[in-house]
């Protein structure tokens, strides 16, 4: 390279940096930014690693996701009080015989369902009372979609789903996928009966188009949509929502709405008839909102509504992204209860589900319990108190008029309204409670984010809580499975729990896929995982018919329910027996310091088990 091109490239790579320096000075505000946001993604992705004792993959769902996407086309038409539509739901072939499709309408309300085509092919269909069943059209398909066209009278009067004073509640008025369980068998859904919901959903997204008159203020499950004004005095709003349980509409001419933003990324649509009717809601939202939001964490999704609708309606309802509550309820103050109640089931209900005709007690108990924390929050601790203490009261009174029933007992089995609030909702309340006494508020709010985390999107049940109780407080617990099958005499009691240790081979950390876990006070240890990691051999002795240990210049032989080992024809007593969980063979810690001759010592405050495979010359066994 001559002279001239050396500073010739000098000058260029001086004038580079220097314009470089002013851009990084000029954009730093939005460089830091970034870097500040990568930062935090990283140690967001640290944090949630930190555990590794929250690696079980979350239990499947009670319902088996078909991922069905609904395109929905209908019109509202007011004078003749009905619901015109066509739609198309695109789901996973559930490879069954039939398909079957749920019509959650009134026996005395029916809705119409004109026909149902498959690739413009008309379907056979039998409607029952509240399921269509098909034979299924897919063949050897992945996936298919099937057309629908249907009518639905609205019921003028103020039922769930029905007109009154002009305002239009919608709700289940499009007929639904079924829902299978786990093992492709199709659920049945229950009857409606006086109170209650028993409705079984199937999680889908839905692109909806519908049609009403000009003038009319709608809110949804999925924020206002897109408006577009139509020829005839109508008008055209569409919706696109995801992971939603159902599609409601809710909306008059006579609205008033107001949407207000909540957080970062949540927006609120209000609905009144009455302007000063959204302040007292707005008051109500901006306190109960943050308050869920701490204890459950942040709901995932972008826009809810809150419904006021007419006198004389149905009391209060939870639908998809939706807290519907009549107007009576300013009367008496009950709106300070009954909206923070159905705010609640925008987490418990809406975000994470459960088969509300079995195991209503999930929803119900924790949207109870969580009337107290918005109490608390906004009034004090004798608020909250007092609430529990009527919930004590019921649960007393439960136990004593119907001492035979039990949390999990089915919607359709209550003998009377009584029983079914006092199960539910009074006694699923206290059952929330006495475990947040029990564990703390901090280990409480820890095991709900994780329910939200894990099961968002799913149906679940006693299991699922369980599973997500266990991971909070790093281990194995058995807490709703046992106290919901319990009878309403019995008081609850402690969480039966398995606390998980760490294991520590000659200063490393190790997490085998069955953690270790304390039992009965002794710590038991996955006995093939961590023995190979320690060097031993781990066989299964067709001659003995035993397990067969070597290593470190022994040979053991154990099998399980045993409490001792054989080493060279010698009996060695462990202490306690040898388990099986998970299908995996746990001895006690003493198994590998009495029979295989290695340091071993369990610190019970750490929740640590340390072992010592090298001696002072760093060879195993001499």
């Amino acid at each position: 390279m001559k002279k001239i091109q050396q500073t010739s490239l000098l000058v260029c790579i001086t004038i580079l940096i220097l314009f470089g320096s002013a851009g990084i000075v000029f954009y730093w505000p939005t460089i830091s930014q970034v870097l500040a946001e990568a930062m935090s993604k990283s140690a967001g992705e640290e944090q949630i690693g930190a555990d590794p004792f929250s690696y079980d993959p979350p239990l499947p769902s009670y319902v088996k996701d078909l991922h069905p996407k609904y395109h929905i086309q209908a019109e509202l038409h007011t004078s003749d009080a009905k619901i015109a539509g066509k739609m198309t739901v695109e789901f996973d072939n559930p490879k069954t015989k039939d398909i079957r499709l749920y019509v959650y309408d009134y026996l005395w309300n029916r809705m119409s369902v004109k026909s149902i085509r498959y690739k413009d092919k008309p379907l056979a269909f039998d409607r029952e009372t509240t399921a269509i069943k098909l034979a299924n059209p897919f063949g050897a398909e992945l996936r298919g979609a099937l057309a629908i066209e249907f009518e639905n009278p609205v019921p003028r009067r103020g039922t769930r789903f029905g007109v009154k004073d002009d305002i239009w509640t919608l709700t289940t008025w499009y007929p639904m996928l079924g829902a299978q369980n786990q093992q492709g068998k199709w659920y049945d859904p229950p009857l409606r009966i006086d109170y209650g919901d028993p409705f079984i959903y199937h999680y889908a997204d839905y692109d909806v188009t519908f049609v009403s008159p000009q003038g009319y203020n709608w809110v949804s499950s999925w924020g206002r949509g897109v408006s577009t004004p139509l020829d005839g005095s109508r008008q055209q709003v569409r919706y696109q929502g995801k992971k939603l349980l159902n599609f409601a509409l809710v909306g008059s001419p006579l609205y008033h709405v107001e949407t207000i933003t909540l957080g970062q990324n949540l927006s609120v649509d209000i609905a009144s008839v009455d302007k000063g009717n959204i302040e007292r809601i707005k008051t109500i939202a901006q306190s109960v909102f943050p308050t869920y939001s701490d204890w459950y964490g942040n709901l995932p999704y972008p826009h809810v509504a809150i419904a006021e609708t007419s006198t004389g309606t149905t009391y209060a309802m939870e639908y998809a992204n939706m807290a519907i509550f009549k107007r009576d309820m300013y009367q008496r103050n009950l709106i300070d209860h009954w909206l923070p109640h159905e705010i609640a089931h925008l987490w418990w209900y809406n975000s994470v589900a459960t088969l509300e005709a079995t195991h209503g007690w999930l929803d119900e108990g924790l949207v109870e319990v969580s009337v107290t924390h918005y109490l608390q929050n906004r009034y004090g601790n004798q608020a909250a108190n007092s609430l529990l203490d009527e919930y004590a009261s019921d649960s007393q009174r439960l136990g004593q008029r119907y001492p035979g029933g039990k949390l999990d007992k089915p919607l359709q089995k209550f003998a009377t309204e009584e029983e079914f609030h006092w199960t539910w909702y009074s006694r699923g309340a206290l059952l929330f409670d006495h475990l947040r006494r029990q564990i703390g508020d901090e280990a409480y709010k820890q095991f709900l984010h994780k329910v939200q985390q894990n099961y968002h999107g799913s149906v679940i049940g006693a299991e699922h809580l369980d599973q997500a109780l266990g991971q909070a407080l790093r281990g194995e617990a058995v807490y709703f499975r046992k106290y919901t099958q319990a009878l309403n005499t019995t008081a609850f009691g402690p969480v039966q729990f398995e606390p998980y240790v760490t294991t520590f081979i000659n200063g490393m950390s190790y997490y085998p896929s069955i953690p270790a876990r304390v039992t009965n006070q002794t710590a038991y240890i996955p006995l093939r995982e961590v023995g190979e990691r320690m060097g031993l051999s781990v066989e299964w002795s067709k001659e003995k018919q035993m397990i067969e240990v070597s290593g470190n210049g022994r040979v053991a032989y154990l099998k399980e329910g045993d409490s001792f080992a054989w080493v060279a024809g010698k009996r060695v007593d462990l202490g306690k027996p040898i388990r099986s969980i998970k299908e995996r063979t746990m001895v006690p810690m003493a198994f590998f310091r009495l029979a295989m001759d290695f340091a071993s010592v369990y610190d019970a405050q750490e929740r640590t088990v340390k072992f010592v495979t090298r001696k002072a010359s760093g060879k195993a066994g001499e």
